[in-house]
């Protein structure tokens, strides 16, 4: 017991390399033309914000600080809800060919599972229209921090 307590020990502690500042890129993400690339070295954060291929070098203060990550969370929220819409879509056309297959072989059981296949229809299609909004909102708030970064 004493042995394996001493590898666990060794294992977690800090060499020179785990004490030492960490510098170069923490995060890096692109959505929609929209992209962003946070650098450290030594204490300072440096953030690149860019539309499109047009790159600007922000460095983050107290002042910006906020945007910066609101700019960051907007991008990324972005990637996800358009993940989210693409689920949907498909999942809907997973019912639409289903529903088809159905009316093809048998329209007995197409009848008795219809209330069944109007509800998760109808919950694809909210979904979708949900997420298409929020995509859009995401979007103008993306622009918004970037506009007012750069200028």
């Amino acid at each position: 017991m004493l042995f394996n307590f001493t590898l666990i020990l060794s294992a977690c502690s800090q060499t020179e390399e785990d004490t030492e500042e960490y510098s170069g890129i923490i995060g890096d993400e692109q959505s929609f033309g929209y992209e962003y690339t946070v650098l450290k070295e030594q204490n300072k954060f440096s953030w690149k914000v860019g539309y499109k291929g047009d790159i600007s070098i922000i460095q983050e203060s107290d002042s910006n600080r906020e945007d910066l990550e609101n700019y960051m969370n907007a991008v990324n929220e972005s990637k996800l809800v358009l993940a989210k819409l693409i689920l949907s879509v498909l999942y809907l056309l997973i019912i639409i060919i289903t529903t088809l297959i159905l009316y093809k072989k048998n329209r007995k059981m197409l009848k008795d599972s219809g209330v069944v296949t109007t509800m998760l229809s109808g919950i694809a299609i909210y979904i979708a229209f949900k997420s298409s909004f929020e995509l859009i909102r995401l979007l103008q708030d993306t622009k918004y921090y970037y506009l007012i970064l750069t200028n």
